[in-house]
């Protein structure tokens, strides 16, 4: 199981660039300041803030366990990797010393800077690429040039064309435009029977994120996030007793994002 803790807490540092500790603190995936190539590195704190990610929720998400579950099988691991002298030696991430320095190993290295650099024999093989490159560069330069240029050309028949516009503007009568109404955003109610989804997740943490994204434009705090019963969470933009009016905000809802649908709670 402490396998399973690490690989957890490498996962949530790769793919969120934090993770928080419970008994601990927060690690955080920063750029090293001095760095010539942008390089990353992993920054402890003390204080664990609110839009860090809890290893035990993953915990408990991933193996579908209590919240009192997954704080067990956490506390299990965390007396396994401190060391005598209160280091923590967390596997592929590398090690947490008392005075709160991060040693990063090898493993996460890799993962958020890459791979090493090409061996003598690769280098051909790069030459040649740039080449392409270069190739590709000069085309592009070329047809900026042409597109900057052409315009310049027609000058004058742009002119000819304002002055009809003007005279034409004299006798006209006003055009007045339409205004397209956009969908009122609606903060979704509880125990709704029709619901307009706009994801469903694995991890309740990325149905957050999805929602703090705001896919719609309706506001991060109009969308709700429920439990499907199969264990997946749901995020829902509006909900109703009406399945017209569900239809109808779904429609209004897909001019914005394809991706969106009705699924009935009951």
């Amino acid at each position: 199981m402490s396998n399973v803790v690490n690989k957890l807490i490498f996962n949530c540092l790769v793919q969120y660039g934090n993770v928080a500790m419970p008994q601990v603190g927060s690690l955080e995936v920063v750029a090293e300041s001095g760095s010539k190539n942008n390089q990353k590195g992993v920054r402890f704190t003390p204080q664990i803030k609110d839009s860090h990610i809890p290893v035990t929720d993953i915990i408990a998400e991933q193996g579908n366990l209590s919240d009192e579950a997954a704080a067990a099988i956490y506390n299990e691991w965390l007396a396994a990797a401190r060391s005598n002298e209160g280091d923590l030696n967390i596997e592929g991430v590398g090690v947490l010393t008392i005075k709160g320095s991060v040693a990063i190993a090898e493993e996460l290295n890799k993962a958020l800077n890459g791979t090493t650099l090409p061996t003598a024999a690769a280098l051909p093989q790069r030459k040649c690429k740039h080449l392409w490159l270069w190739i590709c560069l000069a085309i592009l330069v070329v047809g900026a040039a042409i597109w900057i240029l052409t315009p310049c050309c027609c000058n004058s028949c742009k002119q000819e064309v304002a002055q009809e516009v003007v005279v034409a503007e004299e006798v006209a009568e006003p055009v007045v435009e339409k205004v397209v109404e956009q969908p009122k955003a609606t903060p979704p109610a509880a125990n709704k029977r029709y619901n307009v989804a706009v994801g469903v997740f694995s991890i309740k943490y990325n149905a957050r994120a999805c929602a703090k994204q705001d896919p719609l434009g309706i506001g991060a705090e109009n969308y709700t996030i429920t439990p499907f019963p199969s264990g997946l969470w749901v995020v829902i933009a509006y909900a109703s007793d009406n399945l017209g009016e569900a239809e109808r905000m779904r429609r209004e809802y897909k001019k914005i994002q394809p991706d969106v649908w009705v699924y009935r709670r009951w």
